[in-house]
């Protein structure tokens, strides 16, 4: 008897033991943020995470009277290591920039405002290796080399992209 008790008492004890698993961590496959980077976009940012690929989508369109301003970029992701508070992984960011700017300036020759129209268009992408710290909150820090304004002048720069999100 005592010896049935006591293998009942430790089966129990593994199963609540291993019911104590979190498996959260495997189903953390969503993460909402902010982001800022730029040949990934600048804004607010959504990533999904499949196995060991995913992507991201980063926007933050204004408009008023006399601003547009539009930031989208879309960016596709590998992850190389992953473990509860780091993650390695590499990515290939897009980026579309459209900035418009109407407004009036005070001409000091002439006396009279004379309207001034501001218009920047542009079109980025970039690759690196990126790096999160943080379990459900995650910080984002990605380096790389990235090819900014490519229809226009093509200039190629190191870049930088940081990030703050949440997963879910």
């Amino acid at each position: 008897m005592k010896k049935l008790f006591f293998s009942l008492t430790f089966m129990l004890t593994l199963a609540t033991l291993s019911g104590q698993n979190n498996t959260a961590d495997e189903i953390r496959n969503n993460e909402f943020g902010f982001h800022a980077g730029a040949v990934t976009g600048i804004g607010l940012s959504y990533r999904h995470w499949f196995n060991r690929t995913g992507f991201q989508l980063t926007a933050l369109p204004i408009r008023t009277q006399d601003i547009t301003f539009v930031s989208a970029g879309v960016t596709a992701l590998y992850s190389f290591y992953e473990s509860r508070y780091v993650q390695v992984f590499g990515y290939f960011g897009n980026h579309f920039f459209v900035h418009k700017e109407d407004d009036e300036s005070y001409n000091w020759n002439t006396g009279i405002y004379e309207p001034d129209h501001y218009d920047e268009t542009s079109y980025s992408f970039g690759f690196g290796p990126g790096f999160a710290f943080g379990k459900t909150v995650r910080f984002n820090l990605m380096l790389g080399y990235g090819f900014y304004d490519v229809f226009e002048k093509f200039n190629m720069y190191p870049t930088g992209e940081i990030g703050l999100y949440y997963r879910f």
